[in-house]
């Protein structure tokens, strides 16, 4: 029977089982992907420790002794990404036993199985059940000393009886698989506590819908121990915590059914965060809501979280469903939902958690926020401008983003702010290194001068405008000749003609690529913050833009290189094989369709062996790339490709060559190679590097292969050599042996 760190699968809340990869076992590891065998594979070689593969899927196992398991599985959490340990799946079994059938049902993941093997003073905490419940109050929100009831808090308990809060409890529950066991003792845990003080009201108790396989089953606990301490079903409020994603929706209406056909109310608990908010209210028709804690943070003074609460309250209302309004630290807060219609209050304004629950509540005033009309009618139109602004950003950004080429998206850029705010002139100011720069990209007004290309060379910019606007500060001048300014910048601006101008950086990260300016140049202008802030946000988006089109234009150089790397010979730099033959398919197609000539060329070094005997690999070396780079530059035409072909054999292809233009090519590249006048003693054709030269000429046509030009010209390199070598010797496509072709 296998003794894998996870749960017992007949119900997971109900047992803890203490993680026995200390002891000795075999370790069994199935990989998603070949890759991740072969880095898991090569980490085991270097440690020196034996495996046995598994070839039907991607895995492995080996025999650990005593906490060698965990030891492993900690080094590969090093070694793998985050996906591989998602998806590598684990299984150890006590003892050196091959797995069975029903041990298959403990196979867990590679991230979880780490996680459990350091989860153990949590699973010391389960089994000792060192759990206990803080309470919160939860009040009428018009009479907040009127307390409804509590919701119940988990806290964990140390060795020596401290406090562990419960984000570290949950996350790691989580993450090692024990969500079921700690979500079951929250629950009893919570009961247990309302016995013992006797707590009046309703109590709102936490569960994740997840831990739970089979309602009627795993809740029976629960619900025994609501009996035993002589609770009414009605009082008990169980909530749903929504952000845990509730993968399947069914699952979860089953387990809300049971606890409604018990008597039970629900809640759905941070309504305004995590998943599908609106499409669970819609699908579970919950009793209460609690409005999530965020939402609810400042929103007398967050138009937006405003205006989503606001609406919220609206349809909870028409549902007649009950609001809880959670954490509330502020009298505004309160005032502000008050006025709205939430129902009740929960928070640190009005009591804070505590393990002996409140009795008594603070009493505030419905002090009314005396927002008059007028200012009604100020703040949605406020709001109206916010989402026009929106959508103008927007739109001008989709317009910015349409190109990748830089060029494009400055113009694009300048043409889109001036039009939308109606000024004289827009441009694009880019800096160099030395903090120098020029007037990149502009749009003009009818009437306006042009100031593109106008380049500034300001020694005082970097110690001082750089920094200030490196830090992402705008200057905005409604009138140049008042703003301050020294007597050379304002004549500076008047050579321009600027009356007015408005100034943002376009910063990519911490780097000051430029600035975006526009400018007023027939009058002064007063620039509106509304103005300001939409012209920083359309300089945020062509930084992002600008920032894209250079990382392609990156990536294009880097695939140029990548291709230009898989495509040359690394020692002489001339095309490769590969390179000749998918040139060589293609010029061949091109040109049966054109009915035009293609020929060929195959050289080869003479007597190549012995110079490299003679002189050594290095030189041998030095002499190839000599030659590839004589013939390279003999072959002018850009249609025309010199590849290595062999060893010492270079090839040439034609295209739109006859064969009296490919021998005249032939002779001027052995001309050319006499010239070099390289030294090779003992060549029996020359005292210097020479070349073999067969030429080829041919018509495609479908009826014809390729390989019928690559053998004329491969015997006509063949004739050359047996008649003494250093010599061109051209060959018939019509003369080709058939045999060559195979």
């Amino acid at each position: 029977m296998s003794q894998i760190c996870p749960i017992s699968t007949t119900c997971a809340c109900r047992n803890v089982a203490r993680c026995q990869t200390k002891e000795a076992g075999r370790l069994f590891l199935w990989f998603p992907v070949p890759h991740t065998l072969k880095k898991v594979t090569s980490y085991l070689q270097q440690v020196a420790l034996k495996y046995e593969l598994m070839y039907k899927r991607p895995g492995l196992s080996l025999n650990c002794r005593p906490g060698q398991s965990q030891e492993i599985a900690r080094n590969l959490a090093q070694l793998l990404a985050p996906r591989e340990l998602k998806e590598t799946q684990v299984l150890f079994i006590r003892g050196d036993v091959q797995p069975q059938l029903h041990d298959f049902s403990d196979i867990t993941s590679l991230q979880r199985f780490i996680k459990f093997n350091q989860s153990d003073w949590l699973i010391e905490m389960l089994v000792k059940e060192r759990f206990t419940s803080y309470f919160q109050a939860i009040v009428s929100i018009k009479d907040t000393s009127q307390i409804y009831g509590y919701e119940s808090l988990l806290r964990g308990l140390d060795e020596q009886g401290n406090l562990i809060l419960p984000g570290s409890i949950l996350e790691l529950a989580t993450e090692a698989g024990l969500i079921p066991q700690v979500d079951q003792i929250a629950r009893l845990s919570a009961i247990t506590q309302i016995s013992r003080h006797q707590v009046s009201g309703h109590i709102f108790i936490n569960f994740a819908p997840t831990s739970l396989y089979d309602p009627a089953f795993c809740l029976r606990s629960t619900v025994e121990a609501i009996d035993r301490a002589g609770i009414s079903h009605e009082r008990i409020v169980f909530e749903v915590v929504e952000s845990d994603n509730p993968q399947d929706l069914a699952h979860l209406k089953a387990v809300l059914q049971y606890y409604r056909d018990s008597g039970f109310l629900i809640a759905l608990d941070d309504l305004g965060s995590g998943y599908s908010s609106l499409n669970l209210l819609h699908q579970l028709r919950p009793d209460f809501i609690k409005l999530d804690m965020e939402l609810i943070r400042d929103v007398h003074q967050d138009l937006y979280k405003a205006s989503i609460t606001e609406k919220l309250l609206e349809i909870t209302q028409k549902l007649n469903i009950q609001t809880v309004a959670e954490g509330i630290e502020s009298i505004e807060e309160l005032n502000w939902l008050r006025e709205r219609g939430a129902t009740l209050a929960q928070g640190y304004l009005i009591a804070q958690p505590s393990a002996v629950p409140v009795t008594t509540t603070p009493h505030f005033e419905a002090i009314a926020l005396n927002v008059a009309s007028a200012d009604r009618k100020l703040v949605k139109q406020h709001v109206q401008h916010q989402n026009e602004s929106e959508r103008i950003v927007a739109a001008v950004t989709q317009r910015i983003r349409q190109s990748l080429e830089l060029d494009e998206i400055l113009q694009t850029t300048v043409d889109e702010i001036r039009q939308l705010f109606e000024v004289d002139r827009v441009v694009i100011y880019r800096f160099e290194p030395d903090w120098s720069g020029l007037v990149a990209v502009e749009s003009l007004a009818e009437e306006c001068m042009s100031i593109l290309g106008f380049h500034v060379m300001d020694k005082c910019f970097q110690p001082t405008r750089a920094v200030y606007f490196q830090q992402g500060n705008t200057r905005a001048i409604e009138d140049v000749e008042n703003a301050g300014l020294s007597q050379c910048h304002v004549d500076l601006l008047r050579s321009l003609q600027i009356r007015a101008n408005l100034v943002v950086p376009i910063l990519q990260k911490e780097r000051l690529w430029g600035l975006l300016i526009a400018h007023q140049c027939r009058d002064t202008r007063q620039w509106q913050q509304s103005e300001i802030n939409l012209f920083n946000q359309l300089a945020g988006q062509a930084a992002i833009a600008i920032q894209q089109s250079e990382l392609y234009h990156q990536l294009q150089q880097a695939n140029q290189e990548l291709q230009r790397l898989a495509c040359s010979d690394g020692l002489t730099q001339v095309a490769n094989r590969r390179c000749f033959d998918d040139t060589f398919n293609a010029q061949w197609q091109r040109l049966a369709r054109e009915q035009s000539s293609l020929s060929l060329i195959l050289c080869d070094v003479d007597y190549f062996k012995l110079y490299n005997d003679t002189h050594g690999h290095l030189a041998g070396d030095d002499a190839l790339r000599q030659v590839a780079k004589t013939i390279s530059e003999t072959v002018k035409r850009p249609t025309d490709l010199v590849a290595r072909y062999g060893g010492e054999e270079f090839a040439v292809i034609l295209p739109n060559t006859d064969l009296e233009g490919a021998i005249a090519v032939a002779r001027s590249i052995q001309t050319n190679i006499s010239a070099l006048k390289m030294l090779h003693p003992h060549s029996q054709a020359n005292e210097f590097i020479t070349l073999s030269l067969g030429v080829a000429t041919i018509t495609p046509h479908d009826q014809l292969s390729p390989a019928t030009l690559i053998a004329a010209a491969d015997q006509g390199l063949y004739q050359a050599k047996a008649q003494g070598r250093n010599c061109v010797v051209q060959m018939g496509c019509e003369d080709v042996d058939p045999k060559s072709l195979f």
